[in-house]
């Protein structure tokens, strides 16, 4: 059976998960939660929820969370995956946005920030990393760094990401455009504004772009 499920990495979200997952619910078919927490409570919290949850052993990162719960969304018959964060900084009630997006026809769906809360700092440099990500990947996606992203079935399976960090945000950016994948960018609101990306991260993902880039050669 086809079906629309939602991959939510959780790091340090026990406060936020159960919001995050009810609201989810009214608009996907299952909730996969990837508990990369050291003590495990975020995921006891997601279970009681109804999400179906698998446990990192210790903390893998990010970029490994999404590779696994976009892996274990393939096996359950997942056709449409769509990944958001488990802090509220994505909004689940954008979810038709992203759904509908894939439904037209586009193989990947990218969220693009409105940035107006958040410090200088962190407007600057990710001008300069979407900048930077999109001239090596060769593609226009307006926010590299927004982990609120649809996927199709088929574009799911010709991803071969390897970041385990911050990096694979950039690193989805370049499977889209080293696969031609058809992708469209959708502008979100982002409530909410959450330390992520550094700058030292953000050279650290360019970096990780670059070296990604020249072994493909």
């Amino acid at each position: 059976m086809q079906k629309i499920i939602a991959v939510i990495p959780c790091y340090n979200g026990e406060k936020t998960i159960g919001t995050v997952i009810k609201k989810s619910s009214k608009y996907v078919d299952k909730i996969i939660v990837i508990d990369d927490s050291f003590t495990k409570k975020i995921g006891k919290i997601a279970e009681k929820d109804g999400a179906v949850v698998f446990y990192n052993r210790g903390n893998k990162g990010v970029g490994y969370s999404r590779r696994r719960g976009i892996k274990e969304a393939l096996r359950v018959g997942g056709y449409i995956i769509v990944t958001l964060d488990d802090d509220l900084q994505h909004k689940p009630e954008d979810l038709p946005k992203f759904i509908e997006k894939i439904k037209e026809g586009y193989e990947v769906v990218i969220g693009a920030r409105k940035l107006k809360k958040y410090p200088f700092i962190k407007k600057f440099g990710n001008f300069w990393l979407t900048l930077l990500t999109n001239i090596i990947c060769k593609t226009r996606v307006y926010d590299t760094e927004c982990g609120y992203k649809a996927f199709s079935k088929k574009a799911a399976k010709k991803l071969n990401l390897k970041a385990q960090r911050y990096e694979i945000e950039a690193e989805i950016v370049y499977e889209l455009g080293r696969n031609n994948l058809k992708y469209t960018c959708i502008k979100i609101d982002s409530p909410l504004y959450r330390k992520g990306v550094t700058i030292t991260q953000g050279i650290k993902n360019f970096i990780y772009l670059l070296k990604r880039k020249i072994s493909d050669l």
